[in-house]
């Protein structure tokens, strides 16, 4: 960002009423001029102008000019009074008047934490100029990740980990991935489902909303453009919104192998993409089930979005379509996970094999907190107004009902700021992305003039939304659970940079959030009902073993409602399968019979297709299931499992008002998985703040995190390409007798064992450079470099390591591992010794070593 925004916003003023081109500018100067060109048509209020200027200015004096802003006192712009009312110092100058920023911070606190809480402001207002900016790692990127992605560094240890874990998945398996926000989770699941289409196919990236749709097609597009640039006007969302023929052409192109990437919602994967995405897993064509903001599978799955977890089904059943070699490879990601989501997970999305972990979860150390509780809801108000006025933009305000959203727009607007849209689960797509460009600022990388500044939003918006810049979010309610309440906050300092959270409460909300966090989970008796005499007794006998049921039937006694009926069975049959009582695989299509004519056979499967969203086949897996005792019994269990998980959450949200210890610690128990620690941070917090300014001074952590170091998951392979050269032995030496021979045989048979399924190569024989060439031919296997002679410690799989062309002695590295029997294709010049072994060379030592022309004869 440019340090002369003052200089910019002072000519932007002197020009007034020209003003009103952004070209050149960027940051809180192209929102001002956005403004000021706006105050003519009412497009921005006075109130606009003025908090944009005053975030300017305070900016400016962080970084040490104090200079007086000199703003004409003109027809259209801010009065003089309306500047003082906003909460700048202000001097009246004839026709001008000169302003100064007066920093402020929320939420009043103990005399000994106002210091503290006016730096932490300080370095959001800074943003990018602030040294507080998290620091990733910039590890050096992978062969694989620089090919499909066009990055050149992962951004941490974290994503680099998880990225080789997902890229080197083997079919059927299923992955869990917490990775904290701002540490790339998009790109890793990008990347591994592209290298795995590299030659055809398609994998579904399920998302909970349409905004997060909409910027997951607007970054696949960005992305794909590099190589590709037809595919910035590709379709990649499937939405409601889209026309009947755009629907189909996705259809088409999923099933013929071309669409490559899809994005959906649950409701789209069960229903309208169902069929298309089964022919494409027959086919071979399904390579990956992503699933975004995986928390929601428990969450939202339990109540009113049963399809996150009725996915599970249309799971199993494409991996039984697909065949073991070919199955679909299932991804879970979300930046924070619980416990219990983590058993959700791997009860729905794993079964009968075992999900890996891949846990680097960091607490972000963006944001700081501040909390306000107040009496009632007229100085909730009133302090939220100031908030909104005086903290940094672009912001978010978090309300908990549509109604309050409509309410707080016409409350802003009353005060002078029009520069406000809103977001809630009443939005239709195009205004969900007329806010989206509107805020951002454009789409698609074309920048267009910015219209919004604040985003008023319940918590149907934000989830996976990527504007980098977001400097304050604001909750002017309860949020019902701790996960919400986190979650929203990470939508600030997405680009690193530090973020304010303010939270503020009134007594009220207490029992609005209770009411938001009960969720609607079917009684035992009733499920019951629905179960036997709704579904069971109405099933069509047939000849298998498992039971059709139409998940639209219901008892009798129960008036007509096609969706009301649906969702609760979907639920049923959800609980069922968590307490294992039954396993659900979507409906087989009907075989042919013997002697039927073509027009029977085709009405037949026709009938078969349109009725197939509403039937499942069902196993029971429990033999006491239809005893209504035992059914009840297990149903209660897991109604009880999902209470107490949700009454915990509101719990811990209504400890943190309390504001007893710091916010860390109490994040990091909800947030810890059996075995797995989430690593704390705060920048501030109001246990902290009472202790005064961090021990290391301003514009320091007062905890810093340990960066998270995950393993590589690791998965049963079976990738010795030239195990009939070393039936015996994990390990295989490999030399060249001449420099002839190596330069004509190493990088071609390296080349074979990567296209054989061999993704780890390191040693000081090779560089980045030719490991870069081994990608190229590579198809859809991951390369996977060790560039610091880490990896040849760490994996258990094959790794291919290659010596210097002349090596009087084996590396140590290579020679350690070849002595434990991991597996290793140890690749050296026919001279070098055993380092155990003076004077004698490997080849005698190792009882299977070969010339590398011989190797390559063998695949």
């Amino acid at each position: 960002m440019s340090t002369d925004e003052w200089g910019q916003a002072r000519r932007l003023f002197a020009a007034w009423p020209a003003a009103g081109g952004t070209a050149g500018q960027a940051g809180t100067v192209r929102r001002l001029g956005d403004a000021m060109a706006g105050l003519g048509n009412g497009d921005s209020g006075w109130r606009d102008v003025v908090t944009l200027t005053h975030q300017i200015l305070l900016r400016a004096q962080a970084l040490g000019n104090t200079n007086a802003l000199p703003v004409p006192l003109r027809a259209g712009l801010p009065t003089r009074e309306q500047w003082r009312e906003a909460g700048l110092d202000v001097v009246f100058d004839g026709e001008r008047v000169l302003l100064r920023g007066v920093p402020w911070a929320p939420a009043q606190e103990c005399a000994a934490a106002e210091k503290a809480a006016l730096d932490q402001v300080r370095h959001a207002v800074l943003g990018t100029d602030s040294p507080m900016r998290r620091a990733l790692d910039n590890t050096p990127a992978d062969p694989f990740w620089t090919q499909v992605s066009g990055y050149h560094h992962y951004l941490s240890r974290g994503q680099q980990q998880a990225a080789r874990s997902l890229a080197m998945m083997p079919p059927g398996e299923t992955a869990v991935v917490c990775l904290p926000t701002g540490h790339g989770k998009t790109p890793v699941a990008l990347a591994a489902c592209l290298l795995a289409g590299a030659h055809g196919g398609v994998s579904v990236l399920v998302v909970p909303t349409v905004v997060l749709a909409i910027d997951m097609e607007r970054r696949i597009r960005s992305l794909l453009a590099r190589s590709t640039p037809e595919a910035k006007q590709r379709r990649y969302a499937y939405v409601g919104s889209l026309d009947a023929d755009a629907k189909q052409q996705i259809r088409d192109d999923i099933v013929s192998g071309r669409q490559g990437l899809v994005v959906a919602s649950p409701e789209a994967v069960t229903m309208g993409l169902q069929a298309a995405l089964l022919e494409a897993a027959s086919a071979g064509h399904l390579h990956f089930l992503v699933l975004d903001e995986a928390h929601l599978v428990e969450q939202w799955g339990n109540d009113f979005r049963t399809a996150f977890q009725s996915l599970a089904a249309q799971r199993r059943n494409w991996i039984s379509a697909a065949g073991p070699r070919r199955a679909p490879r299932t991804v879970a990601m979300s930046a924070t996970l619980t416990q219990q989501q983590v058993n959700t997970l791997e009860s729905l999305f794993a079964r009968p094999r075992q999900a890996k972990l891949v846990w680097a979860s960091e607490l972000r150390q963006e944001p700081a907190y501040f909390i306000d509780s107040f009496p009632g809801e007229e100085e909730r108000t009133e302090a939220v107004l100031e908030a909104v006025t005086r903290l940094p933009k672009p912001m978010v305000l978090y309300v908990a009902r549509r109604e309050d959203a409509r309410r707080w727009v016409q409350h802003l607007r009353e005060a002078g700021l029009h520069r406000v849209a809103t977001v809630h689960g009443d939005s239709t797509e195009d205004e969900r992305r007329t806010a989206l460009t509107g805020w951002a600022g454009g789409s698609n990388d074309t920048p267009a003039a910015t219209q919004f500044d604040v985003i008023v939003g319940t918590s149907a918006f934000g989830l996976g939304v990527d504007l980098t810049d977001v400097r304050t979010v604001i909750h002017a309610c309860l949020p019902e659970t701790v996960d919400r309440y986190y979650q929203e906050v990470g939508r600030g300092g997405r680009d690193g940079s530090p973020s304010l959270a303010y939270l503020a409460t009134t007594v009220a909300d207490r029992g609005i959030a209770q009411s938001l966090n009960r969720q609607k989970l079917i009684s035992a008796p009733t499920a019951w009902e629905r179960w036997w005499e709704g579904m069971f007794l109405q099933r069509p006998r047939t000849d298998s073993d498992l039971y059709r049921l139409n998940m639209t039937h219901r008892p009798a006694r129960l008036a007509e409602g096609y969706k009301r009926h649906r969702s609760w069975n979907e639920q049923i049959l959800n609980f069922m399968v968590r307490a294992g009582l039954i396993e659900i695989l979507p409906p087989a299509p009907p075989q042919r019979t013997p002697g039927e004519d073509d027009q029977a056979w085709d009405r037949r499967l026709s009938a078969f297709y349109e009725a197939a969203p509403d039937l499942v086949d069902v196993d029971l897996k429990d033999g006491q299931t239809n005893n209504p005792a035992y059914f009840a019994d297990a149903i209660n269990r897991v109604r009880q499992d999902i209470k107490v998980a949700q009454d915990s959450a509101l719990q811990l949200m209504e400890q943190l008002l309390l504001r007893r210890r710091c916010l860390a610690d109490d994040l990091v128990d909800y947030y810890t998985v059996h075995g797995y620690f989430t690593m704390p941070a705060c920048r501030g917090c109001p246990s902290c703040r009472r202790q005064g300014l961090p021990p290391a001074g301003p514009g320091t952590l007062y905890r810093t995190p340990l960066s998270p170091d995950p393993d590589i998951a690791e998965w049963a392979r079976s990738d010795a390409p030239l195990h009939a050269l070393h039936p015996y032995s994990p390990s295989l030496c490999l030399y060249w007798r001449s420099d002839d021979e190596r330069r004509t045989e190493l990088m071609p048979l390296l080349v074979r064992l990567a296209r054989a399924g061999v993704s780890y190569f390191g040693g000081p024989g090779l560089n980045p450079a030719q490991a870069c060439e081994i990608q190229e031919e590579a198809g859809s296997t991951a390369v996977v470099f060790d560039y610091d002679g880490s990896l040849v410690h760490e994996v258990r799989g094959l790794m291919v390591w290659v010596e210097k062309e002349v090596a009087a002695v084996v590396d140590v590295e290579a020679w350690t591992r070849l002595s434990e029997g991991e597996p290793v294709y140890l690749m050296h010049p026919e001279q070098a010794e055993d380092p155990e072994r003076p004077g004698r060379l490997l080849l005698d030592t190792h009882v299977t070593a070969l010339p590398l022309q011989h190797a390559r004869k063998g695949l």
